[in-house]
């Protein structure tokens, strides 16, 4: 008589979770499971409660109702310490290291007893770690000198130092390349064949078909529903989002899945277009471009290239091999060391941002949260930055108020941004 297959171990069980801030109900009585070697996807569009309830799970701020069991025992996390106590282990998607930190010490920041702690039995494990998941990283390298890539494998790494048995991973995928996107994929499969529970968040319906074990929907803080990955396909994930949405949210996520099936399509043909578009007005000259990075070694190196008007520029490469230096000397963050720049037939010599902002030129960067935003400062402020010496929102050195915060209603408004203020 055969013995009947043994279920999966529960890792992880949330019944009834809610959480609320202040005029948002950010997850309404959520109810999910995670289970021994699995990947369980979290898919939502933005604003749907994928981050609130991570953080919870992560345990950055508690649940306002509803509990939460790990391997079994009921628990209620107050500080992320408590979690990582409990072997969850989270991977933001704004990595949170120290920069001009060697790998090894990363991985021991915050560690009870570190001051004990013999840093070449740390290498060591830190090598033991890399081998057994193929996540190759240095430990003594500093992570300033590592690509977003390897940041991300330091992450990883970092969590499975610290025993973590549950992984979160919250939009992995987004600062990658499609190498080390594929190269991280390998990275997930083996640890689930190590009994590590994952929990994936992405925007990427390609991933979301050929990686997870399971699929959970939210929509507006609420599941829609759990399917496993045979039981579904991406019409079904994408009317399930759209089964809790207003009118102007199913035609963005219409649109999400008509790029998905674009995506897609793309891949299978990929013959040459023979058609010629038509080129517009030279708008960007770029020749012999070279620049520094930010220590001073050469990041650009005799760059030439010309974008007309119309025309979408694609440039492939991994990361760290000079992309962000050049997007930095094209919004005038950086200036050349040497070469040319045209812009709109206009030679430029090491232009200051205001300048390119005044010139019609929109940059948004690979780390929009430290770049792209200033998060002390209020969503209508953000939206002034570009805009301050206006006149509708600055008289006599002083701000309208009133103007300000109008116009920065408006524009959440039209970029369905969500916020209780």
């Amino acid at each position: 008589m055969e013995t009947p297959e043994k279920s999966p171990q529960i890792s992880l069980e949330l019944r009834g979770i809610t959480k609320k801030f202040p005029g948002i109900v950010a997850n309404e009585s959520v109810d999910f499971d995670l289970r021994e070697g699995e990947i369980h996807t979290i898919l939502g569009e933005n604003g749907a409660g994928k981050s609130t309830l991570m953080n919870m799970i992560a345990g950055l701020f508690p649940a306002d109702e509803g509990e939460m069991r790990v391997f079994g025992e009921e628990v209620n996390f107050t500080n992320p310490r408590q979690a990582i106590e409990k072997s969850i282990g989270m991977v933001f998607q704004h990595f949170m290291l120290v920069k001009n930190h060697t790998v090894a010490e990363n991985i021991i920041l915050g560690q009870p007893g570190v001051v004990r702690l013999n840093l070449k039995e740390v290498h060591q494990q830190i090598r033991e770690i890399s081998e057994r998941y193929d996540l190759f990283v240095d430990p003594e390298k500093k992570i300033q000198q590592l690509s977003v890539g390897e940041q991300q494998r330091v992450e990883i790494v970092k969590v499975l130092f610290r025993g973590a048995r549950i992984l979160i991973l919250d939009e992995p995928t987004a600062v990658l390349t499609p190498q080390e996107s594929e190269a991280l994929y390998e990275i997930m499969q083996r640890m689930t064949k190590e009994k590590h529970s994952i929990i994936f968040i992405t925007h990427k319906m390609k991933e979301v078909m050929a990686l997870s074990h399971r699929i959970t929907v939210l929509s507006r803080g609420k599941v829609m529903a759990t399917l496993l990955r045979k039981e579904t396909n991406p019409q079904k994930l994408a009317d399930l989002m759209i089964g809790n949405l207003e009118a102007q949210d199913v035609v963005k996520v219409s649109e999400f899945l008509r790029k998905t099936v674009v995506e897609e399509s793309t891949e299978v043909d990929s013959q040459p277009q023979n058609k010629q578009q038509k080129s517009g007005n030279l708008t960007v000259a770029l020749k012999n471009i070279h620049a520094v990075n930010d220590l001073g070694h050469p990041a650009l190196k005799g760059i030439s290239f010309e974008i007309r008007s119309g025309e979408i520029l694609g440039m492939a490469g991994v990361s760290g091999n000079g992309q962000p230096e050049l997007t930095d000397v094209l919004s005038g963050l950086r200036p050349a060391t040497q070469g040319t720049y045209q812009f709109e037939g206009t030679a430029l010599k090491n232009p200051t941002v205001n300048e390119m902002i005044e010139r019609g030129i929109g940059y948004i960067p690979e780390d929009r949260k430290k770049y792209g935003v200033s998060s002390g400062m209020s969503i209508a402020y953000n939206f002034l930055l570009r805009d301050f010496r206006n006149p509708e929102f600055c008289s006599h050195q002083l701000l309208k108020q009133a103007n300000i915060f109008d116009y920065g209603q408006k524009k959440m408004e039209e970029f369905d941004i969500r916020a209780p203020s």
